[in-house]
């Protein structure tokens, strides 16, 4: 919403600064235009970093997807998956688990078991 009102804000000095023009009024159609420039800087800002969120968030939801379906998986299959390097797949998963999406928990470096295959392994209900 952020980016929207500011990316509006900048579509409303450009359309002042096109009616100074017109009108032939250079102070007029300048500090509109400038105004223009000054909110659609960071109107394009947020609008970018929205989206960088948004596919944050896909990512995430998909590799917690990914874990539950294996229950137990292989940072090197979530990797392959997410076509990522290992480092980045234990990120994700990392942020995945820190954010709620799965829980379980790592063994060793290179496998996590998500927390229902965990409670069946050691005889109790998931």
């Amino acid at each position: 919403m952020l980016a929207a009102g500011a990316l509006g804000m900048a579509a409303v000095a450009a359309v002042l600064a096109a009616a100074g023009a017109a009108l032939q009024s250079a102070m007029s159609a300048g500090a509109a235009g400038l105004c223009a420039a000054l909110f659609a800087v960071p109107g394009f800002y947020f609008l970018a970093h929205s989206r960088r969120l948004r596919s944050r968030d896909v990512a995430l939801v998909h590799a917690a997807a990914f874990v539950r379906s294996r229950g137990t998986v292989r940072i090197e299959e979530l990797a392959e998956e997410l076509r990522a390097s290992q480092e980045d797949a234990r990120k994700v998963l990392r942020i995945a688990i820190e954010e709620g999406h799965v829980e379980g928990r790592f063994e060793g470096r290179d496998r996590f078991v998500v927390n229902s295959i965990v409670g069946r392994e050691a005889g109790r209900p998931p």
